[in-house]
């Protein structure tokens, strides 16, 4: 944090205390007097009070009462009563964890509003939150891994930078997926079927199992299967699109197309299947492994988003005009090895994970050549120059985009277990991917001549083939220091060494002035430490306060093209942390309150983007400028009686640039928002038990909030022009609604989600000519029945 801006830092610290104690009254009295979800803490109540699991976020298995930074968590149990199901679920659920998303799997995600809103283009700049899948990142540049989300043990959010144990991408924190692994103590299996139907939709199912099989004392198995159908709500409805065309030597034309082979009601459905195997076994007295396999492939038709502002008038709610097959398949296999050892008062790991994903990706691109803001397409597609041998027919245009990822990650660390003043956690760290991707803009109509096959493709307007490399390795620890019975140090730190290559193609599949042919093959190095400090103080056996500074950052990368004003690389970024914190947990367990109050600088901060004003036709990386973020998350759970339980979590955070930010014809000032994460975004939970019959009966009801946000960063062109160029994300609030029974082995359930059937604004086109808003799924009803069985 710098010297210079703290006076600044503490005045946004207690604004944004003062702002969020005001927040419950914007829900109900009886929320005024907590704020946090009994799912956002991944606690289970019970007769006795709340029952705080434990949690894994600093490698070693704690209470997370005990562990002395902002984690939030989804245990099994808050997984089943919210009936979360994939990303969107939990990502509406977790305060400090932001997204934008054009559909599943193609979501980006940020962490305590650290967003640039220029990453997801493939050959740009790393993600700044990482997401783990067990002990492996699973990150992707604009396509976070949707897994289906069923026998999961737990969801953990690590707020604020992780990268000393977790490396790069770990910038403004962690988001990690736990599976639920192997027991030998006991035989168990279980099925459930969910059924349900939403609004102007089709209906949805999905039918899961598990089985938990004890080989022997020493060996277990456990196997997973799913399939889930989510119907669509999206109308594919009739329309044209007119292209002008220019031929016969630079006459000017137009030319009608329709979408009639593509016309379909609720088209955009999505299929899920997939498994996962796992072997834990008993090796020798003292050594102990695990074998886990995943599969999963989703398929998905039509599109997520709604075109109701649409230019041509024609569009509604729920409706948009597509002039091109609109499909993807997201298929991908992990296999994964964790070996643990017993030395005494240490503990050796291993932890081996090898992944393969391929995503192929179709997307109709047609509204790229609309005549009035793109005419210089149909003049270098159609007749550049009057040298086409055959005139173009039309303008239309499709995307295809087939994507193969690779990593393998080892880590080997060692960690003490005894009761020593003294603890640590040591490690070793490699990791090796790569990115195969070809990204092909298509147009069937482009005219046929020499000057059009610079690929060797006649209707190839545009291509994209390239392959990506980033390895990174490290070593890292943590060492903390128990002072006294109450006072305890921690430093931790990694020293990390990244590589980076890109090689390949880019370039129009026309020969026009202007437009060459971009090839690259350039590899950069970077290597450096960052740290982080933590102390803290056990007020008493259940009221913890913690104070810790911390660093994380993102790899720098290689640019396809550099021009005067983007050179060929890009460094590293960089976000540094200040944190004061607590963990209060009542005597009797009934009441529990947890939170942080945070100040973020963010350094050389990367920007990925596509503008001609670079000086090059394709998206290139730089680093830009500074921001600064302050807020505060916090939860509290509450159970009002014994069959009573009232919870809430909310986050706000003031991010917004520190400098002005201004590259080729943009500019933003100092002060401007950054864009993708609302100011506050909280939810409220309530459960209530209550005996019926000769069964357990429940109510619950589940209210989320998030804010407005903007989907640029970018305030104007150049100059002193006012006009703001970004689009506002419309606050949304969804509330969910269920009521069922639980017996000994079966719980039914009727649940209604989106209750209020809301639009949720989670993203929105940021091309002149894209007006498209992704929304969420409409009001769904539905019943589920699960079955468990020993």
């Amino acid at each position: 944090m710098k010297v210079e801006n703290n006076n600044n830092n503490i005045s946004l610290i207690s604004c944004a205390v003062r702002k969020a104690l005001l927040v419950p009254v914007l829900t109900s009295s009886v929320a005024a007097t907590v704020f946090v979800s009994p799912f956002s803490l991944a606690e289970e109540a019970t007769k006795e009070g709340i029952e705080v699991i434990e949690v894994t976020s600093r490698k070693r298995v704690e209470n997370i009462q005990h562990v002395p930074s902002s984690v939030q968590a989804l245990s099994s149990k808050d997984i089943e009563e919210q009936g979360i199901t994939n990303f969107e679920d939990y990502a509406l659920l977790l305060p400090s964890l932001s997204f934008n998303s054009a559909g599943p799997g193609l979501a980006q995600v940020y962490m305590r509003g650290a967003a640039d809103g220029g990453d997801g283009n493939a050959s740009g700049s790393q993600p700044s939150v990482a997401i783990y899948l067990d002990e492996q990142p699973v990150t992707a540049i604009g396509r976070n891994l949707d897994l289906h989300v069923y026998d999961i043990e737990r969801i953990e959010a690590l707020a604020g930078p992780q990268s000393t144990l977790f490396g790069a991408s770990s910038q403004s924190g962690t988001l990690r997926i736990i599976t639920n692994k192997p027991d030998t103590e006991a035989f168990e299996g279980g099925v459930s079927v969910d059924l349900s139907t939403t609004n102007e939709g089709e209906p949805n199912n999905t039918f899961e199992g598990f089985v938990n099989i004890p080989v022997s004392e020493d060996t277990a198995i456990r196997l997973v299967g799913w399939s889930k159908h989510d119907g669509g709500y999206i109308d594919n409805i009739a329309g044209t699109h007119t292209s002008a065309l220019f031929t016969n030597g630079g006459e000017s034309s137009l030319v009608e197309n329709n979408n009639d082979a593509h016309v379909e009601e609720d088209f955009n459905t999505l299929d899920n299947t997939g498994f996962r195997a796992g072997v834990k076994t008993q090796i020798s007295d003292n050594w102990d492994a695990l074998l886990t396999t995943i599969y999963q492939k989703q398929e998905t038709n039509g599109v997520w988003y709604h075109d109701p502002d649409a230019p041509n008038g024609e569009v509604g709610d729920l409706e948009v005009q597509r002039f091109n097959p609109e499909e993807m398949d997201d298929e991908f296999t992990q296999a994964s090895v964790t070996i643990t050892g017993d030395l005494g008062d240490a503990e050796l790991v291993y932890a081996g994970s090898f992944m393969e994903r391929n995503v192929e990706f179709h997307n109709d691109y047609s509204d790229y050549t609309d005549y009035y803001s793109t005419s210089w397409i149909q003049y270098y597609g159609c007749e550049y120059y009057g040298s086409a041998t055959e005139d173009c027919t039309n303008m239309m245009i499709a995307y295809n985009d087939d994507n193969e990822y690779k990593r393998d990650t080892h880590e080997l660390r060692l960690q003490s277990t005894g009761d020593s003043s003294i603890q640590y956690t040591l490690g070793l760290y490699q990791e090796s991917s790569s990115h195969d991707y070809r990204q092909e803009w298509v147009m069937e109509g482009l005219a046929k001549g020499p000057d059009f096959e610079q690929f060797g493709e006649p209707d190839l307007w545009y291509l994209t083939d390239q392959n990506r490399d980033d390895d990174q390795s490290a070593v890292f620890g943590e060492l903390t220091y128990q002072v006294n019975d109450k006072l305890a140090l921690t430093l931790g730190g990694r020293y990390y060494s990244n590589e980076s290559s890109l090689s390949g193609t880019s370039g129009y599949g026309v020969i026009a002035p202007g437009f060459p042919i971009i090839d690259v093959d350039t590899s950069v190095d970077d290597s450096g430490s960052i740290f982080k400090a933590n102390a803290s103080y056990q007020l008493t056996d259940n009221r913890l306060v913690y104070l810790t500074w911390s660093e994380g950052y993102r790899p720098g990368g290689i640019n396809r093209d550099e021009t005067e004003v983007v050179p060929r690389t890009y460094k590293a970024d960089f976000v540094e942390n200040m944190e004061f914190g607590w963990k209060i947990m009542s005597e009797d367990q009934d009441l529990r309150f947890n939170g942080a109050i945070y100040s973020m600088s963010w350094d050389d901060m990367q920007l990925t983007r596509y503008d001609a004003s670079f000086g090059s036709p394709v998206g290139l990386t730089i680093n830009v400028s500074e921001a600064s973020i302050t807020g505060i998350e916090s939860d509290l759970t509450y159970m009002l009686t014994s069959n009573f339980k009232l919870s809430a979590a909310a986050s706000y955070n003031q991010a917004e640039l520190s400098k002005d930010l201004s590259v080729g014809s943009k500019f933003a000032p100092d002060g401007t928002e950054l864009p993708n994460v609302p100011e506050f975004k909280g939810n409220i939970s309530a459960r209530y038990y209550q005996p019926i019959f000769s069964y357990e009966g429940f109510i619950q009801a589940t209210y989320s909030y998030v804010g407005e946000r903007q989907s640029d960063i970018f305030k104007h062109s150049g100059g002193d022009l006012e006009t703001d160029q970004r689009e506002e994300l419309a606050s949304y609030s969804i509330a969910n609604i269920s009521a069922g029974i639980e017996a000994d082995s079966w719980t039914a359930t009727i649940y209604v989600n989106n209750l209020t059937d809301e639009r949720a604004e989670l993203s929105k086109g940021t091309a002149s000519w894209d007006s498209t808003i992704t929304v969420n799924r409409p009001r769904t009803i539905g019943v589920s029945l699960s079955y468990l069985f020993d």
